[in-house]
């Protein structure tokens, strides 16, 4: 994965960050609420998932960090 694809793959991850605290933020209890709640949850799931992926986090794990 070259610079340009760390940076997108930063970015998308940071975006979908963001989104998940303005939802935790717009919690009111609703059903509605707590389903968008879940969503962005899984959303940042899979982005922080791609990103431990390509900084390679199973070396991370063996190394202590």
């Amino acid at each position: 994965m070259d610079m340009t694809q760390r940076v997108a793959l930063a970015q998308h991850l940071e975006a979908v960050e963001v989104e998940l605290e303005a939802t935790v933020a717009g919690l009111d209890g609703s059903p509605a609420s707590r389903t968008r709640l879940a969503r962005t949850r899984d959303a940042y799931r899979e982005a922080e998932t791609q990103a431990l992926k390509v900084i390679d986090a199973p070396a991370l794990e063996r190394d202590g960090g």
